[in-house]
């Protein structure tokens, strides 16, 4: 028994003394070769097929042309060959005809003396009088052109204007600022502007068009807002 102390308290001395004489830590090794690649993985499976299409010139969605003599018939040029050239979309909705016939025409007032009235046929504008709506402006020597009816000139005196569109007439009266007539020297002006808006298939009146020109934005008064609106040269 005595025996048996001796060697586990000579056991315990041992682990003490090579615990307590344990050295530093060594330095790290080399790194090991790169280990082998792994397996690919498996590539997914490709989609199906989408269904085609129907071609525009395939009116009945059957995939076969058709040239047949009834409503069936997907030949729409007529040319014996079914393909892109026969898709024809329908026919769209006429638009409402426009004012595009716009004339313009110029009377010499040089040719004139001394007037407090002048005289016109508008049959020398248009073929059918009643079937326009006017604009009315006069050129002074001086290259200005007023709206008339309107008062003119630094506002010395004023233009009226009266028409007879059963036989083409226009007359212009001219008036001093006491409403008596006024002699206008012949030179004074140099032209008398007529503008003619046609109404044919519009069913407007003169009074519509002119409206409608305001609504616009147009300043009828002034000749080159008119011009650039109707397009004139």
């Amino acid at each position: 028994m005595k025996a048996l102390k001796l060697v586990s308290m000579a056991m315990v001395s041992m682990a003490m003394v090579l615990v307590s004489c344990s050295g530093e830590d060594g330095e790290k090794g080399m790194q090991g070769p790169a280990g082998a690649n792994g397996t690919d993985g498996i590539n997914g499976l490709d989609g199906a097929d989408g269904t085609d299409g129907i071609n525009c010139w395939d009116l009945n969605g059957n995939g076969v042309p058709d040239i047949t003599v009834d409503e069936a018939n997907e030949d729409v040029n007529l040319d014996g060959v079914v393909d892109a050239l026969d898709c024809q979309g329908a026919d769209g909705q006429n638009g409402v005809d426009g004012n595009a016939n716009v004339q313009e025409h110029k009377f010499n007032l040089e040719l004139f003396g001394n007037y407090i009235q002048l005289n016109f046929d508008l049959n020398d504008v248009v073929d059918d009088p009643n079937n326009y709506a006017y604009l009315y402006y006069i050129d002074h020597n001086s290259g200005l052109r007023y709206s008339i009816p309107g008062h003119l000139v630094n506002n010395s005196h004023y233009a009226r204007v009266h028409t007879n569109l059963d036989n083409g007439n226009l007359t212009i009266n001219f008036y001093d600022l006491n409403d008596a007539e006024y002699e206008v020297p012949g030179g004074v002006y140099t032209n008398l502007v007529v503008v003619a808006i046609e109404l044919s298939n519009t069913g407007k009146t003169s009074e519509n068009v002119m409206s409608e020109l305001k609504a616009a934005g147009v300043d009828i008064s002034d000749y080159n807002a008119v011009a650039e609106y109707f397009g004139l040269e």
